[in-house]
């Protein structure tokens, strides 16, 4: 059989998963039955099902019995709810499904869980083929090797701005650059976070509830960065802080009294150190701490001084940007990143990656930092 044929059509599956998956892996699953196709699969997003549980609803929903898995990567082993697992490991999966065979293109990297999904097959009398295409499918896997050296969340900045890099009129209004898709969209980014972050600017100036609405799914923790704490007590994001999840981002230093206010009103005050001024947090602890507080993935929507105090932090890793075909104009209208910004041409953060779609009038362009 061919399974260098296979386990290339395999990794056009995981592709499916790029952008939504991180900080987990994407990851491409075919299952056979003497030597058919009978299931495809890929890891949709981040929460979702892996591909080799996608790949057996296909296969059971056609009443067919799989004999043989081709998997880009080595299926996972950990039970449910282990190291913020969201769901049920699939290499009992295959065992339970009746697969034989199973051949495997990349060996998991992560240390915690290295060949144990080989060994538990194996146990189970599952015969075990790895290294098919190989360094095809470590490729699909720099990410997923990035994500496990942070001690932060997997960060994904989103913007939306006009065609000459406007995030609002020079009035400050910016309701709506982008269309209903985009919208939706943003939506969707919010469901499969585990926590949506705005600076206290943005969180001022559009007063945003930062919830999921327009799609299903379960609610973010709403983060807000306001190292004085200086968020608006009737803002939408303090009015419902007792039915939404909301943590605000301080300073140490921020006065006592104001702070158990905010808490007294439903807030989470996060306390962390100051650097180059009492504006501007330590982000490198905040983010750390935001981890340690079991968010793996996060996404930032602005504003402009935040994105830039972030990518000098090197705290970004993911950038989506819809662009709507307007021109607004204005030296005073402000951008997605603000701050001093690189000195030359040479310095600029670079994208790889990058990723050009329709999003009904919008272009999405997206790429990693």
């Amino acid at each position: 059989m061919n399974y260098d044929a296979l386990m290339r059509e395999a990794l056009a599956l995981a592709e499916r998963g790029r952008a939504e998956v991180e900080p987990n892996p994407r990851v491409g699953c075919l299952l056979l039955q003497d030597g058919a196709v009978v299931g495809r699969g890929w890891h949709e997003y981040f929460g979702g099902r892996h591909a080799e549980a996608m790949a057996l609803a296909e296969a059971a929903a056609h009443g067919r019995r799989p004999d043989t898995a081709v998997v880009t990567l080595e299926p996972c082993s950990s039970p449910k709810g282990q190291h913020g697992k969201k769901t049920e490991p699939c290499a009992q999966a295959l065992v339970a499904a009746g697969v034989q065979r199973v051949v495997i293109g990349a060996i998991d990297p992560d240390a915690r869980h290295r060949r144990q999904g080989i060994a538990a097959l194996e146990a189970a009398g599952v015969e075990v083929l790895d290294g098919v295409l190989a360094s095809a499918c470590e490729s699909t896997l720099a990410s997923f090797r990035r994500a496990l050296a942070l001690d932060r969340p997997w960060t994904l900045c989103k913007w939306a701005m006009t065609l000459d890099g406007k995030t609002a009129a020079p009035t400050g209004e910016a309701r709506w650059i982008s269309g209903p898709e985009a919208r939706r969209r943003t939506h969707e980014l919010r469901a499969r976070c585990c926590g949506v972050m705005v600076g206290f600017r943005t969180a001022q100036i559009d007063d945003p509830e930062l919830t999921v609405r327009h799609v299903e799914g379960k609610q973010p923790v709403r983060i807000v960065v306001d190292p004085l704490g200086e968020i608006d007590d009737d803002s939408n994001l303090v009015r419902t802080a007792r039915q939404q999840p909301t943590w605000l981002l301080a300073s140490e230093d921020v006065d006592a009294r104001r702070s158990g206010h905010l808490q007294d009103l439903g807030v989470q005050v996060v306390h962390v150190p100051t650097a180059e001024g009492p504006r501007r947090l330590h982000l490198g602890r905040a983010f750390a701490e935001l981890r340690r507080r079991g968010l793996r993935r996060l996404l930032v929507e602005g504003g402009g001084g935040l994105v830039a105090q972030m990518l000098a932090w090197n705290c970004v890793d993911q950038v989506l940007a819809f662009v709507a075909p307007k021109i607004i104009g204005g030296r005073l209208a402000p951008t997605p990143v603000g701050g001093d910004g690189r000195p030359f041409m040479a310095e600029a953060w670079q994208l790889r990656d990058v990723r050009f779609e329709p999003c009904g009038d919008d272009v999405a362009i997206s790429g990693f930092v």
